[in-house]
């Protein structure tokens, strides 16, 4: 599902995507992006538990990438899909233009650099149970939080895996 919200009357509503391509529902959003405030879509995977998890609805509003800190929540372009990861460092690249490293919370390792021209927006907040959580506020605290609880789990499994 993508759609767009605006804060107030007049804003696009739940526009269906099932049954297309991931490249239609990536243009989708990119396009509501570029012409209204938000877009509200559903996240697919868990690679960003517990701060978003699988089928809940995220909302990202427009950013510029020079706008875009450290610890916040970005949408980009990964080929043909959209993902949605922390920034965890934000460098240059060979033509001085900004390159974001992200990470899912849930993963251990960052992924490949996102370039300035794959962000999309970032993710302001994510529906929960009917509720709107925030993303924003605090998001280094929350991002290194919800890491630190990503780690205990996984550590908490290899020491029961060893221990008779």
């Amino acid at each position: 599902r993508v759609g767009a919200g605006g804060r107030g009357a007049g804003g696009l509503r739940a526009v269906e995507t099932r049954g297309t391509s991931a490249v239609r529902s990536a243009a989708v959003v990119a396009e509501l992006l570029a012409r209204v405030r938000d877009a509200r879509f559903c996240a697919p995977g868990g690679s960003m538990r517990p701060t978003i998890r699988g089928g809940e609805t995220l909302i990202a509003a427009p950013a510029a990438p020079g706008a875009i800190a450290r610890g916040e929540i970005i949408l980009f372009r990964r080929g043909t899909r959209l993902v949605a990861h922390r920034v965890v460092r934000i460098g240059a690249g060979a033509d001085g233009a900004p390159r974001f490293l992200t990470r899912g919370d849930a993963a251990s390792g960052p992924d490949l650099p996102v370039r300035a021209e794959d962000v999309l927006g970032r993710i302001v907040a994510v529906e929960r149970k009917g509720a709107r959580v925030d993303l924003t506020a605090h998001g280094v605290w929350r991002g290194r939080l919800a890491r630190w609880r990503a780690f205990a789990r996984r550590a908490g499994r290899c020491v029961r895996a060893v221990l008779p």
